[in-house]
């Protein structure tokens, strides 16, 4: 995180109005020296959520959330408080050190971004208003996609000419930004474009910019899909694909009743749930689930629902997935897709209410694991004693003293073996965050 002087935040906080932050996200209304709303962190019908202009400070009578309007931003936006600090100096005209202690300047990172949002909305152009987009539009059409969700998600088209992008980027003085981030490729004085003849999804933080892309091939070349590399602005194992086009459904859920994100694999996946009304809907970057992914996620919500394969690897895959939502605090749900079907084609075949009572259907990934587990304890002693050697090992990463209490006393009441006996090996080497023999175990029978 940029490291900042206190003046510089103090600076801030100074000329941020908490009002109008908080009022783009909450309707307030004046009640005396306070304004009142509804609070958008919990489900109520009565407002209790209160922000005091004058002190600076919001605080929410019924479910305790409160602080700064840096606190308010970093809870809705799920920034971090550097990430935070820039958008309010941003909004308000402060200036803050070009430097910080981790990353590259902050003109080479401007730079960056500006070439990434070009080349996003040369994509944008290509696609929507060249003959070269002609067939990218009917792909998207043949795969349910209505031109409302694709501009909403930022669609575009790759040409096939090798330096399009690269040229455009020169001609802004862009062209050793776009390198860093991967966009164009050097051979020599030359360069090309990294992205040719695919229908590209542009990535974006949590602000809304555009920082990595995916693109697709429209015929059967190989590889199907290609993703921009690591960079200062994109690291795929803490990144979420859709998270800004979700976060606002996945804020608004949480007055309503229904807190939750659904967790899938691909792009299209969560274009087709988003446009199917399912707009909490993001897809991890990357090929494996990580912590970091999970983690960022909790910033919006602790109920996250993750989809599988209903065959036998996807029940592996959900097994996998037990250890990693646990090490990033969050227990998860599971729903499994019927066999042949992917969020994105079980949607188009079978409609928004099949999937919907899917998610009626999720139940805990530590119940699934559970019951998985009292299947196999109904064998020799030996089998047994594997058997709660491994829910041991899972216990071991539940950090919730509430949450491992009641998942202790049900694990040994459907292995039927001592309570006290499977909390002691439990707990007995604290807390770990290396792969448990279990996960181990899957990892290494899991189907390529």
């Amino acid at each position: 995180m940029a490291q900042f002087g206190d003046s510089k935040v103090e600076e801030v906080r100074a000329r941020a109005d908490i009002i109008e932050i908080i009022g783009s996200h909450v309707r307030l209304r004046r009640a005396g020296r306070n304004f009142v709303g509804l609070c958008p962190f919990h489900n109520e019908k009565t407002p209790s959520f209160s922000v005091n202009a004058e002190r600076g400070f919001f605080h929410c009578f019924g479910c305790g959330v409160g602080g700064s309007a840096f606190d308010f931003i970093m809870r809705v936006e799920g920034l971090t408080f550097g990430e935070a600090l820039r958008s309010l100096a941003k909004k308000y005209g402060v200036t803050l050190p070009e430097h910080d202690v981790s990353g590259p300047a902050a003109g080479e990172r401007e730079a960056m971004l500006k070439a990434s949002e070009v080349a996003a909305e040369f994509f944008a152009h290509v696609l929507w208003n060249t003959t070269d987009g002609a067939m990218a539009r009917d792909y998207l059409k043949s795969r349910g996609i209505s031109v409302e969700t694709a501009r909403a998600f930022m669609l575009g088209y790759a040409p096939s000419r090798p330096a399009s992008l690269a040229k455009a980027l020169e001609k802004r003085g862009l062209r050793e930004a776009g390198v860093k981030v991967g966009l164009v490729k050097k051979d020599g004085n030359d360069a090309h474009d990294m992205f040719r003849a695919r229908v590209m999804f542009p990535i974006r933080d949590a602000q809304g910019r555009p920082i990595a892309f995916g693109g697709r091939v429209l015929d059967a070349r190989l590889p199907k899909y290609i993703n921009s590399p690591e960079s200062p602005l994109y690291s795929k194992a803490r990144t979420l694909y859709g998270l800004f086009e979700a976060r606002q459904a996945i804020s608004s859920s949480a007055s309503s009743g229904k807190d939750r994100a659904i967790l899938v694999e691909g792009y299209f996946d969560v274009i087709a749930l988003s446009q199917a009304g399912f707009k909490e809907a993001v897809a991890g970057c990357g090929t494996a689930l990580t912590v970091e992914q999970l983690r960022v996620l909790s910033r919006y919500t602790k109920n996250v629902i993750a989809c599988f394969d209903g065959d036998a690897a996807g029940r592996k895959a959900s097994m996998r997935a037990l250890e990693i939502f646990l090490l990033a605090g969050l227990l998860g749900r599971g729903i499994f897709i019927p066999t042949g079907f992917d969020p994105d084609t079980f949607i188009r075949e079978r409609g928004a209410a099949a999937f919907a009572e899917l998610i009626e259907k999720s139940a805990l990934l530590v119940d699934y694991f559970l019951s998985e587990q009292a299947v196999e304890a109904r064998g020799s002693i030996a089998e047994r004693a594997r058997v709660a050697q491994r829910v041991a090992e899972v216990l071991k990463l539940v950090g919730d003293p509430f949450q491992f209490d009641l998942l202790a006393r049900k694990a040994a009441d459907l292995l039927s073996i001592g309570e006290e006996v499977l909390r002691k090996e439990a707990r007995g080497a604290g807390r770990s965050a290396a792969p448990s023999r279990f996960v181990r175990e899957t990892r290494a029978n899991a189907s390529p």
